[in-house]
């Protein structure tokens, strides 16, 4: 399955009954059969003989409230498991990406699971800012991949395979690589577990990939349950919920009062002889480095620029566009929400995004962007508005 993942990436789900209402199918106590990847952590994997990982745990809440049975079934050949897909023997498969020849085989629900992003890895030891700079370079990455296509289209790079992401990260560790090129979710989670923290992304986003769950041709009725389902916890917040649990790590309280402790500092460099408001921000970016910024105002409306944006800015530029999480103060030292325009900011860099706020005077939350998201400026009720 291996080989899926770099087709795609991403694990699980389950699901019921060919072309049949979810009454139906609950009636008859129908059970639906969900093919994953045994061990691709953090996607799905088995951990004391039960099936976890980020796509299990979703589509249980997908199917919540179905009345249908889940059986899960791990799996370590990927190719078998795509047979049984089609052959109806397996209603639902875990982490596929969508191509046309696909697409005449399985049918997908409109919602993806979640969006895998496609970067560079190198040790922050090489200096390595931007991709430009790996032209030229070994470049490890995991062997009848998608990275590897990808890889080859890119171009100007010497490819060195291998057989997972952990023995291609290790070469970059080693210095038989210049770089590892893969998915940062599951890059990620193999630097958490094996403490390679010397690792850190270079540049952009090379390329995104959306990732579906596939289900046999004819289980339409339950490829339409279950998109219901996926908007269901979209908007009702319970996929956010389930996605910072596998994919973002915790704030500490000791993180969160250096995040603001750092933004303080550089309060008295705000320009605010307008309003007489002076702000100043504070970014943390995944390799640990913060990047501070205070308000520049301007005699003309709009002209003038944030402490957040400066803070953003500020790290841009020096190569960190992996940002962890922020915060914004005033002049009083109390936590600021950031406006909806500051919010929008921050979503470019993706929904892992954590953004602190001071609900009581001292005590600081970590929020996810995407709960935030939805407030308009200033809200009351929103921590610190």
């Amino acid at each position: 399955m291996k080989r899926l993942i770099c087709a795609a990436v991403a694990a699980f789900v389950v699901a019921a009954a060919v072309l049949a209402p979810a009454a139906a199918w609950a009636a008859n106590d129908r059970k639906v059969v969900f093919a994953f990847d045994r061990k691709f952590m953090p996607f799905s994997y088995v951990r004391n003989q039960v099936p976890t990982g980020f796509e299990v745990e979703l589509f249980t809440a997908v199917l919540e409230g179905s009345g249908l049975g889940i059986e899960y079934k791990p799996m370590r050949d990927w190719e078998r498991a795509q047979a049984e897909l089609s052959g109806g023997l397996i209603q639902v498969a875990a982490g596929m990406t969508k191509t046309p020849l696909r697409e005449k085989v399985f049918i997908f629900p409109e919602t993806p699971t979640m969006t895998l992003d496609l970067k560079f890895f190198a040790n922050q030891t090489s200096n390595y800012t931007h991709v430009g700079q790996l032209r030229g370079q070994t470049i490890a990455a995991i062997r009848d991949s998608l990275y590897q296509r990808l890889l080859q289209e890119f171009g100007g790079v010497k490819i060195k395979l291998y057989e997972d992401g952990e023995q291609a990260l290790k070469a970059v560790l080693s210095g038989d690589a210049a770089a590892y090129f893969g998915t940062d979710k599951i890059a990620r989670d193999i630097i958490a577990r094996k403490n390679m923290k010397n690792l850190v992304v270079i540049g952009s986003t090379v390329r995104s990939v959306p990732v579906y769950y596939a289900l046999y041709k004819g289980e339409t009725g339950l490829r339409d349950l279950m998109d219901r389902g996926l908007k269901r916890l979209m908007v009702n917040g319970e996929y956010d919920r389930i996605y910072r649990k596998w994919f973002v790590p915790e704030m500490t309280t000791s993180d969160m009062g250096r995040l603001v402790a750092e933004a303080k500092k550089v309060l008295p460099m705000a320009y605010a002889p307008h309003s007489g408001k002076p702000e100043a921000a504070a970014v943390l970016t995944r390799s640990g480095a913060v990047f501070v910024g205070a308000n520049i105002e301007n005699a003309a409306p709009g002209a003038g620029i944030g402490a957040l944006e400066v803070a953003l800015t500020k790290a841009v530029s020096a190569g960190q566009l992996q940002i962890y999480a922020a915060v914004k103060i005033s002049r009083t030292g109390l936590v600021l929400p950031p406006s909806a325009a500051e919010r929008q900011l921050l979503w470019e860099y993706g929904r892992s995004v954590l953004v602190l706020l001071e609900p009581n005077r001292g005590e600081y939350e970590a929020w996810s962007l995407p709960k935030l998201l939805p407030f308009p400026d200033r809200m009351p009720g929103m921590p610190g508005s």
